[in-house]
């Protein structure tokens, strides 16, 4: 394969969001915060690297075991079988994984909180059992993937704020641990949308492979209703949080609303009119971009 080849298969965009996300958490939010930690710089690029390898693996498991719907769906974008062999894929797939694992085993161990292994071992089998059996589940598949967002977030305040947490700290820790929990959270939505749409995007090669996805079983339209009542949700909860802020940080509660809230309202109405695979892919691009710009409140905080 050819360089770039390389960049789509391995998903550099997604994962470079990844890094982008937990430098964020940890070099903007933390400081801002003045918190009290557990991972210094090395450990924390260890966090990433590792969180980057669990990712790539799920990759390319999923692509391994999604050939015949990516020939229908994304005939351009087949990597197996075409610029790389499926043996080379297997090996990659359990190098990056055990890898991963790996120093997420030495991580754990390193803060002497082993059980947090356990983040990693899950991460690693729901990207697995995903790929092998559940995507053909309907809503496993879009929970699967999203659940896998929010832990990458997650794992951020987990492993370096939960272990520095005493009885001294305690509040300003767990106001910012809860920070994070909402970004994990909020992460979690949007993907969760994202997915559903990218579903009736691939409506086509999913129906032809009898996958069970929202758009199969329920319909598109009933599909859309669904899109526009989670998006409703998350615009009121969004817009409530933004005006909580507002006697503390009010630029923060203009920002969320303008960058966040409004094109939320501008996906729930132009989903309802898309019926083109561009369309789709268009409204599933911006998911990601409301997705990046309501993480970026943490420099207005």
């Amino acid at each position: 394969m050819k360089f770039k080849d390389y960049l789509f298969f391995f998903r550099v965009k997604n994962l470079l969001m990844i890094v982008f996300i937990q430098l964020l958490l940890k070099y903007i939010l933390f400081q801002k915060f003045n918190l009290t930690t557990s991972l210094d710089d090395f450990h924390f690029s260890i966090l990433i690297f590792s969180t980057v390898l669990i990712a790539l693996a799920g990759y390319i498991i999923n692509d391994i075991n999604d050939v015949q719907v990516d020939i229908i769906n994304k005939p351009n974008k087949v990597f197996v079988g075409e610029k790389i062999s499926e043996k080379k894929a297997d090996i990659l797939f359990l190098v990056f994984n055990f890898i991963g694992l790996l120093l997420g085993y030495y991580l754990s161990y390193s803060i002497d909180e082993i059980s947090f292994f356990a983040i990693y071992i899950i991460a690693s089998l729901l990207s697995y059992l995903y790929s092998i059996k559940l995507k053909n589940k309907v809503l496993f598949k879009n929970l699967i993937v999203s659940f896998l967002v929010f832990l990458s977030v997650f794992i951020v305040g987990l492993y370096d704020i939960v272990p520095a947490t005493s009885a001294y700290n305690n509040e300003d820790q767990l106001l910012v641990f809860n920070l994070v929990m909402k970004i994990s959270f909020f992460a979690f939505l949007l993907t969760f949308l994202r997915e559903i749409v990218k579903d009736i995007e691939d409506i086509e090669g999913d129906g032809k492979l009898k996958m069970k996805t929202f758009p199969i079983v329920i319909g598109i339209r009933k599909t859309k209703v669904l899109l526009v009542t989670i998006g409703v949700i998350i615009i009121i909860t969004i817009t409530y949080f933004s005006i909580s802020l507002f006697s503390f940080h009010p630029f923060a509660t203009y920002y969320l609303i303008a960058l966040v809230s409004i094109p939320l309202l501008y996906f729930v109405i132009k989903i309802n009119y898309s019926n083109t695979k561009k369309s789709y892919k268009k409204l599933s691009n911006l998911l990601k971009i409301i997705m990046l710009l309501g993480i970026l409140i943490v420099f207005l905080l």
